[in-house]
């Protein structure tokens, strides 16, 4: 449980480049769109979609293994 509250600092670089690529992509889709709605949906689905492929890799790493 120790390592599951743990934050090292390659986690939190890890957050706020998430962060900035779904801002980034979210204000190429506002500008192409001209719609800040859709910018705003484009940018939040991609930080969520980011996340969740960080979340498994982090899972993939830390996962008991058998010792077979």
């Amino acid at each position: 449980m120790r390592t599951a509250l743990y934050v090292c600092s390659e986690t939190l670089t890890a957050l706020v480049n998430m962060g900035s690529f779904a801002v980034l992509i979210g204000a190429l889709a506002a500008v192409y769109s001209q719609s800040v709605r859709t910018g705003f949906l484009v940018a939040s689905f991609t930080f969520i979609a980011t996340s969740l492929g960080f979340a498994y890799s982090a899972w993939r790493f830390h996962r008991p293994r058998s010792p077979a």
